[in-house]
């Protein structure tokens, strides 16, 4: 069997007739420049067309000219959708390639003139621009059927040219964003995907033919800010280059947006509204949710597992490895407990869509605990304070949507419990909350918080968390049932333990190109990675802002090393970033932050953080979902639904 026959196809009829109405709204556009142009070289007013297509449909009011547009636009978008049906239902075209994009145009443009123009000049147009001439000039209308007849020749080929640059359009617009975002040709082999035809044809032939090339193999570790990132770039390059080959692994299937967790745990934002299939993203790349198992730097392998069956099992743990030529190293940090085992065991942690849920799963499961033990009121303290520690950006933002959430909830739903019994505490081991800002804005910060019923505790560590209690260095004692650990992030030990340059917390060592020390095509960025700001002289910040730009620069300096064994080799890019700005929550629609050197505090604060990271959100539908939901928290109570695990139901 042909491997052409076994491409699988991602097709949607109704997603390609609406790419074949956007290229005739815009060939309908297009059409107007040379259709006035014809018109005036005739010696002809240029809106007479206009006045002509208004008076058909009946309009001899001032609004004739629109009403000429209009109808125009209407016919040339329904001659688009039919003649795209057209071709689409019988087969006759693919317009993911280009050239056949022309060839369908010229093939429209044509069918458009004979078929429609044609009959529709002769017996609809002509008679009405003779009675339109006519009222307008007050000449003999026997004159001006004459000179129209005289002109006839000269009409057609102006108006054959005009439709043919219509069809065109119409054919080069529907095809560009048929390879962009329609159609996709996967080859059931490999299962990576092509915008174009012509594109899988070539990778068939000489990937999977009698004598394949050798391909260049990048494999992307993490499915984070920088790893997403870097997979779009490389895409975007590569789409039609059947020579690399894209695979990208992550622990989970999807993309978390990690700006709006503290949202998504104060039942501000739904779940799923802030993670995106990673598999959406991959156009022209492979996929595997799997845990990195090992890295050999030496052979360029990496070894990968995954589980196979129902129960997470290790005797049905699956290895496979991936052989690379260029390794992107973007697999993130785990929460750094700085050596407090009882902290790993017993405290909540705010980094994962999982710990967002376990967080808000819990507090609710606390309120409606301290509800019922109203007549304990040692108890309902207890069960009525929330820690958080770490006084950084994450701990900031989450001290403050918990205080909300709690405060709030308590105020609406759970009328046995004394809001004077609440007790959310802020624990940081600094002088200061907000080390990142200035002195004033980490000022204006704790005035907030602290009025808004925050209590925050300054130069002090935690010793020790129990189930029941928070034990700090100078043997104070902080009974409570809730500790969120928001204090730090470290590497994995993957990433600590490959055999390169690390800095004293495990992170890799890179050089200004983002590639690691002592390795040519190995490339580190985001949390796991040390970079040297070169304006400062320490390390960026492990940011989302920055892991951005990293994967811009750690993507061009791939696609111009790959791309130097056909051309000459361009200059290596030199990771300089100077941060925008830094931004935070601190609830009650209050915000802080430093952007572009400028202070921003209070509602302003708030507004600009929120519009920063809603644009920042990966997909359109994403940004609806999450409007949607900031607009409903406007006007409606939290939800304090909790559903109880399969483990909770089967402890009862």
């Amino acid at each position: 069997m042909n491997n052409y026959n076994k491409v699988k196809i991602d097709f949607s009829l109704k997603r390609e007739i609406f790419f074949v109405i956007v290229g005739a709204i815009v060939g309908a556009i297009v059409f107007v420049i040379p259709k006035a142009i014809f018109e005036v070289v005739m010696g002809m007013p240029y809106y007479l067309s206009w006045i002509v297509f208004g008076h058909v449909i009946g309009v001899y009011s001032s609004n004739v000219i629109v009403a000429g547009i209009g109808i125009h636009m209407l016919t040339a978008i329904s001659i688009g959708v039919v003649v795209g049906i057209f071709l689409y239902k019988t087969g006759i075209l693919n317009i993911s390639k280009p050239s056949n994009g022309i060839i369908y145009g010229i093939f429209a443009g044509t069918t458009v003139f004979i078929i429609f123009f044609i009959p529709v000049y002769q017996f609809v147009i002509t008679p009405q621009t003779i009675n339109t001439i006519h009222k307008m000039t007050q000449n003999e209308q026997e004159k001006i059927e004459y000179e129209l007849s005289s002109q006839l020749p000269t009409v057609l080929i102006g108006s054959l040219v005009t439709h043919l640059i219509f069809g065109i359009t119409v054919g080069l617009v529907s095809s560009t964003l048929s390879i962009k975002f329609g159609t996709r040709y996967r080859c059931a082999k490999c299962g990576i995907s092509f915008g174009r035809i012509d594109s899988y044809q070539k990778h068939a032939e000489l990937i999977h033919g009698t004598k394949p090339i050798e391909l260049k193999r990048i494999v992307i570790l993490g499915g984070g800010f920088a790893g997403i990132k870097i997979l779009q770039q490389l895409q975007k390059e590569f789409q039609d280059n059947i020579d690399v080959d894209i695979t990208i692994v992550s622990r989970d299937n999807f993309f978390l947006f990690t700006p709006m967790l503290p949202e998504v745990a104060a039942s501000a934002i739904e779940t799923r509204h802030i993670i995106t299939p990673i598999r959406s993203f991959c156009k022209r790349a492979r996929f595997f949710e799997a845990y990195v198992d090992s890295i050999n730097l030496q052979k360029k392998q990496v070894s990968i597992r995954y589980n196979i069956g129902k129960q997470s099992i290790p005797l049905n743990d699956r290895v496979k490895v991936l052989k690379y030529d260029y390794l992107v190293l973007a697999l993130g940090g785990e929460t750094n407990f700085f050596d407090i085992e009882s902290a790993s065991k017993n405290a909540f942690t705010i980094k994962t869509i999982g710990d967002a849920l376990l967080l808000r799963d819990h507090v609710i499961n606390m309120l409606e605990q301290a509800d019922m033990e109203y007549e304990n009121i040692e108890l309902q303290k207890r069960l009525m304070t929330f820690v958080v520690v770490g006084g950084g950006f994450s701990g900031i933002e989450t001290v403050g949507e918990l205080n909300d959430f709690v405060r709030d909830s308590v105020k609406q739903y759970y009328h046995n419990i004394d809001i004077k019994y609440i007790k959310i505490i802020l624990i940081n081991s600094g002088s200061r909350i907000l080390p990142e800002v200035s002195d004033d804005l980490s000022e204006f910060t704790l005035n907030k918080l602290e009025k808004n019923g925050v209590q925050i505790i300054l130069n002090k560590r935690v010793k020790e968390i129990d189930e029941n209690y928070v034990l700090l260095n100078d043997e104070e004692r902080i009974w409570s049932n809730t500790v969120i650990w928001a204090g730090g992030v470290k590497p994995n030990i993957i990433i600590s333990s490959l055999n390169c340059e690390h800095d004293k917390s495990g992170k890799i060592i890179t050089n200004e190109n983002l590639k690691v020390n002592g390795y040519t095509s190995i490339f580190a960025l985001g949390d796991c990675a040390f970079i040297i700001d070169p304006n400062t002289g320490k390390p960026y910040p492990p940011t989302a802002q920055h892991a951005l730009r990293a994967a811009k620069i750690a993507s061009n300096n791939i696609i111009n090393e790959i791309c130097s064994k056909k051309n000459k080799k361009k200059e290596e890019l030199v990771f300089n970033y100077k941060t925008k700005g830094m931004m935070a929550l601190i609830g009650k629609r209050n915000g802080v932050g430093l952007v572009f050197g400028h202070k921003i505090q209070g509602f302003i604060g708030w507004l600009f953080w929120r519009l920063y990271y809603w644009g920042n959100l990966p997909t359109t539908e994403r940004k609806l979902r999450v409007m949607l939901d900031w607009f409903i928290d406007l006007f409606f109570k939290r939800d304090i639904t909790r559903i109880k695990t399969r483990t909770e139901h089967a402890e009862k």
